[in-house]
């Protein structure tokens, strides 16, 4: 029951490569859940889109840990009907949750129904950026991160408790730090804030956590 969270895939995926190897291996049945996109496909062709747009940033670095291409199915939100999809999922040992637009991501598993099927998942779940903070219950997005230029809470799709809280592409500058580790002592809560180079691996049973390169976590007891 690992949840796998990075900023960036290509950045933070190589810090715990070695660790990754340990849970998952040539058998592994992978399924990808590509759709952040930025607005609706005009052909709506998801696996072209993952094909020219995500592929080599994702299924390259899985094959480093040597799983089998043939493995790994690609789930298509315009096209693949629900119970295709839960059954793809309850059958395979990793989910990816790819980055890109939150809102997108989170309103298309919605609406595809396959909402509680992750919710109630097992196994792995790898995401970076939006794919990794969509695994909360409860996210934010600050101001410098997020299209509408403002501080924000969100809702995820409830992978992970809100015993913490996680930032995604956090940078030490200016204000940045200092107004998280100010939230985060208000909301009593630990706050780890992942750079690009960051990553967590968190056990969802027993709340483990994990953290890889350059990250800072702020304490919401102190």
């Amino acid at each position: 029951m690992y949840s796998i969270l990075m900023s960036k895939f290509n950045d933070g995926f190589d810090l715990i490569k070695e660790e990754l190897k340990k849970i998952i291996n040539k058998h592994s049945k992978i399924v990808v859940i590509p759709w952040s996109f930025a607005k609706e496909l005009k052909t709506k062709q998801i696996n072209e889109f993952f094909n020219e747009v995500k592929k080599k940033n994702y299924l390259e670095h899985l094959y480093k840990l040597g799983v089998d291409e043939k493995n790994i199915i690609v789930l298509d939100c315009y096209n693949d009907n629900k119970e295709y999809m839960v059954d793809i999922i309850n059958k395979s040992d990793v989910i990816v949750l790819t980055g890109g637009n939150p809102e997108m991501l989170y309103n298309k598993v919605v609406t595809s129904g396959i909402l509680e099927c992750l919710q109630n998942y097992k196994r792995i779940i790898i995401g970076s950026s939006a794919g990794a903070e969509l695994q909360l219950k409860k996210y934010f997005i600050t101001k410098k991160n997020n299209y509408y230029k403002k501080f924000e809470w969100y809702n995820g799709f409830g992978i992970i408790d809100n015993n913490f809280y996680f930032d995604v592409h956090s940078i030490n500058k200016g204000r940045y730090l200092p107004s998280l580790k100010e939230k985060s002592s208000k909301l009593k809560r630990d706050i780890y804030c992942l750079f690009d180079t960051g990553s967590i691996i968190y056990n969802r049973l027993t709340k483990e956590i994990r953290c890889y390169g350059n990250y800072i976590k702020f304490d919401g007891n102190h």
